[in-house]
């Protein structure tokens, strides 16, 4: 039976993307808002995908873990201080928008990914082995290069109406300029896919790694 796990399938990448390019909405902590709308989304987006469910156990899980990387509760007045002012400067510094833009979509393009791939080998099936899986993923995703900086940066840098587009599938309508950052994405798969399937075998040795 052949492997179909880096087949392209834009229902599995399109909050992936919506979540990244969250970051170019021009007004500081609504970008977050929408970032952490679309971003909640991707588990079950990757589920549905393959017929497949995330319970909501396994759910809560992989949000603790994200939060836990986050800093936590404790920090957040000050990271809210902290990041309005960085933010503020990134808005007028619009360069740097751009490159943390490019960050986060083509990390959550990888997240996207991997979650399928974590489905696929039962790393999901309970909230125990979902830590483990989160820690093995964000431990791949935090040294990982490869194409899909390149493209995304491609589609950041041609994006023009981001909050409209973003409102557009809040509601569950696909923008133009989303359809276009679809076709990006599949015309340039053939060579990300062959990145993913080594990205998979690190994810693999990382998660027996942290499961001994």
């Amino acid at each position: 039976m052949p492997d179909t796990r880096t087949d392209f399938d834009w229902s599995r990448y399109a909050d992936a993307t919506l979540a990244g390019l969250s970051v170019l909405v021009p007004i500081p902590f609504v970008d977050d808002a929408f970032e952490a709308f679309f971003r909640k989304r991707i588990p079950g987006a990757v589920a549905r995908s393959r017929g497949r469910t995330i319970s909501g156990d396994v759910r809560a899980a992989l949000e603790e873990e994200d939060a836990a990387r986050g800093g936590g509760c404790a920090a957040l007045p000050l990271r809210l201080v902290i990041g309005l002012f960085k933010r503020l400067s990134r808005k007028l510094l619009y360069f740097l928008t751009v490159k943390q833009a490019t960050d986060r979509l083509s990390y959550y393009w990888y997240r996207a990914f991997l979650l399928d791939h974590m489905l696929a080998a039962g790393h999901l099936d309970n909230p125990d082995q979902a830590r483990v899986a989160h820690g093995a993923m964000e431990e791949v995703l935090a040294r990982t290069g490869g194409p899909l900086p390149q493209v995304a940066r491609q589609v950041v840098t041609q994006m023009r109406h981001v909050w409209p587009a973003l409102r557009r599938a809040r509601r569950g309508e696909e923008a133009e300029e989303v359809r276009q950052t679809r076709t990006q994405l599949e015309g340039r798969w053939g060579e990300i896919a062959q990145h993913l399937d080594a990205l998979a075998a690190r994810y693999d040795q990382a998660y027996a790694k942290q499961g001994t």
